[in-house]
């Protein structure tokens, strides 16, 4: 081997004693969103799943203990989003540490071809059906499992154009409809969607007590989505979050939590019947939950939503375990 075939590549990270605040790649990141203005095609272009980089966006958050990100109002379809001052800051920084080592970044953005439907929000095993119902009628569909709240957000955002959630307002008991209306006072409409059985999955035993106790590992869901607000609720009524092991573990999917307790990574998680099922695991039902779907107003006369609710109220004809589907399904709600 000779020494002139090889290359040097500088790294830079923030850190702060022991642990990194910020990377290349998060940098890179900063960067894409301050020149496009979008989450989505920042993610595109850096060639990351969606999820991936809202995840490194809340870890910086919390690193630092500040947003680097906002909704900009009035931008292409009226919203986006853009830099903080903490973000522009935090940016401009490691592009100065950069400059010094001789490390140049340059972003081309060209156009960002759209989906005809942008989904996010909650993962949904239905959902997933319906949508790839979409796709064999030849409507192009984004589906982006980043949690209830996530999907909220995306939509004020202008990166959504429907969020499925399931998310309880502990104040009134009642499913998605607090949090739309305090949210969107108007832009947003939302639709009724269907019922969900949600319960505890396990291989082979369960019981609060254990979970509470040490005992038994939890594959947790990730902050943000419904299932993570639901657990966090019934932990803290029963005063025992702080000892529960696996607590800070994140899964971002009904199915990879579901896996990581039919591989013996974990003891126990929250999901609904059917993926517990499918991966084989005992359920331990709690009750049923809504999923209902907030839309962007600007999209309910496209010809690929009304196909969306067609799918969606064509379900009321079928039993499919762990579903329920009420009568006004499909009906706007708000």
């Amino acid at each position: 081997m000779s020494i002139d075939d090889l290359e040097v590549k500088l790294e830079i990270k923030l850190m702060r004693g022991n642990s990194v605040i910020m990377d290349g790649l998060t940098a890179d990141l900063l960067r894409a969103i301050s020149s496009s203005g979008s989450i989505l095609a920042s993610a595109k272009l850096l060639g990351i799943p969606y999820a991936k980089a809202w995840r490194m966006i809340t870890s910086l958050e919390r690193r630092i203990g500040g947003k680097v990100i906002r909704p900009r109002r009035g931008g292409a379809g009226g919203g986006g989003a853009e830099l903080t001052e903490i973000g522009v800051k935090l940016l401009n920084f490691f592009e100065e540490i950069e400059e010094r080592f001789g490390i140049n970044k340059l972003f081309r953005f060209g156009g960002v071809e759209r989906a005809d439907l942008v989904v996010m929000g909650s993962h949904d095993l239905l959902l997933e059906g319906i949508l790839g119902g979409l796709r064999g009628k030849g409507i192009s569909v984004e589906a982006h499992w980043i949690g209830s709240c996530g999907g909220l957000l995306s939509l004020s955002l202008g990166e959504a154009d429907i969020a499925g959630i399931h998310l309880l307002d502990s104040r009134s008991m009642n499913y998605n409809v607090p949090f739309v209306r305090e949210l969107f006072p108007m832009g947003v409409a939302l639709f009724r969607g269907y019922e969900r059985e949600i319960g505890w999955a396990y291989r082979d035993r369960f019981s609060i007590d254990e979970l509470i106790s040490g005992k038994l590992r939890l594959a947790n869901r990730n902050k943000g989505s419904g299932t993570r607000i639901l657990i966090d609720r019934i932990l803290s009524e029963l005063g025992g979050r702080a000892s529960v092991r696996g607590y800070r573990s994140e899964y971002f999917t009904h199915s990879s939590a579901c896996e990581a307790v039919a591989r013996g990574r974990a003891d126990v998680t929250m999901t609904i019947r059917p993926i517990a099922e499918s991966f084989g695991l005992r359920f331990s039902a709690i009750g049923w939950e809504r999923y209902d779907f907030a839309v962007k107003e600007e999209i309910l006369e496209k010809e690929a939503f009304s196909e969306f609710l067609r799918e969606l109220t064509s379900k009321k004809d079928f039993s499919i375990a762990g579903y329920r589907f009420p009568e006004d399904i499909g009906a706007r709600i708000l």
